[in-house]
Parts: C-alpha cells; structure tokens; sequence
C-alpha cells in the first residue's frame, strides 16, 4: 500500500526527471532541426558572406587612358569629359587629345562609351582625329585603360550626320548589353557663321576581346 508520503516522493522524481528530459529535448530540437531550415529561408551570416563574395567577382572597370589605331598609324590619349552649357558633347582644349564622355560606358562595359576629338585645328591643320575618316568596317581600334589593360573594339560602321537633324542624338543611346565604341568628330563643310563644321562624323565599333 502507497502512503501519502511515498506519493509525495513520487511526483518529486517525476517532476525531476522531467525537468532534465524538457530540458534535453529542447537541447536537440535546436541542434538539431535548425540546419535543416525551410526551402527560402537564408542564415543571415551565410547571405551576409555570400553578398561580400558576389561584391568581389563584380568586374573592375577603368578609364580610358589611350586610343591605338594600327592601320592609321594613330595613337592619341584620353582625357574625360562632360557637356557644357547648352548640353552639347564636350572636347578636349589640346587639339591632340581625344576626350571620353564620363558618363558613357566604359572599356568592356555593356553600354556605348562615347570619344571624341577634334577633326583639325584653329589653323586648318590636322587635330587628333583627322585621319577617323580613312577608318572602313573591320578596322580594329584597341583602347588602354587606366589599369594598363588593352581592349580591341572592331569597327562596323562609319556614317555622318547633319547637326541639325535630330536622329544624331541616337549616336549617344546605349547599345544595350553590347560593349560598344562610338568615336565622334567634325566633317563635311565649315561654316564660317557659326564656326564649325555643318556635318558630325560617326564611326562606330564593337569589342572583340580583352588583351
């Protein structure tokens, strides 16, 4: 027969025994079902690392620094530059240096990275691009950027456009994922009015491969 007392005794070492086992249960519950999350879930130290590591692959672009033209025999440096104050397309002051528009892609980037410079002079003597015009389809034009790597763009087409019509403005659209050159420079007639030249060239490029 069970006394009162020996009952007592009894719910203390259920009580006891539970305490351990509630205590060892919620132990394994949390080593051991939490690797095992729900499809979707991230550990925010694990997507925290794998963001740095995505960050890291992202490609380094630089500047162009150099335009090299083998088959003209032409090698000019790059300086950036903006628009003035009228939204036109800047150009370098020096005659002989070509100017890369800043925000425009570039070397290798997906985009239109826009150069231009000056076709001749105050004087009428050749500038920086003067010889562009000799450029054909299948010419190639490498570019040097600012980490010392070279990039070889193929031209595909060569055109001129009035400055007047509206449709140049599309020489300065994006290509889209196309890592595309444009190079831009005077043409056609001078007009003595407005001191320039009535015609814009236009001569256009893909990349072909990173040297």
């Amino acid at each position: 027969m069970i006394t009162s007392f020996q009952t007592l005794n009894l719910k203390k070492i259920l009580v006891l025994f539970l305490v351990p086992l509630t205590v060892f249960s919620l132990f394994f519950y949390k080593n051991f079902t939490n690797p095992f999350t729900k499809k979707g879930d991230v550990i925010p130290e694990v997507e925290e690392k794998v963001s740095v590591f995505q960050t890291a692959l992202r490609p380094i672009y630089g500047t162009p620094k150099r335009i090299i033209i083998d088959s003209l025999d032409l090698k000019i440096d790059v300086i950036s530059v903006g628009v003035d104050l009228d939204g036109y397309l800047e150009t370098p002051k020096d005659w002989n240096i070509a100017g890369w528009y800043k925000n425009s892609a570039r070397p290798s980037e997906s985009g239109n990275m826009l150069i231009d410079g000056h076709y001749d002079n105050s004087y009428g003597n050749p500038a920086a691009f003067w010889k562009l015009k000799n450029l054909k389809p299948g010419d190639k034009v490498s570019i040097l950027d600012s980490y010392g790597r070279s990039y070889d763009y193929t031209v595909v087409n060569s055109y001129y456009v009035y400055i007047n019509d509206p449709a140049r403005l599309k020489v300065l659209e994006s290509s889209g994922n196309i890592p595309a050159l444009t190079l831009i420079t005077c043409g056609g007639v001078w007009n003595a009015a407005k001191q320039t030249y009535n015609e814009r060239l236009v001569v256009g490029a893909e990349l072909v491969q990173k040297n």
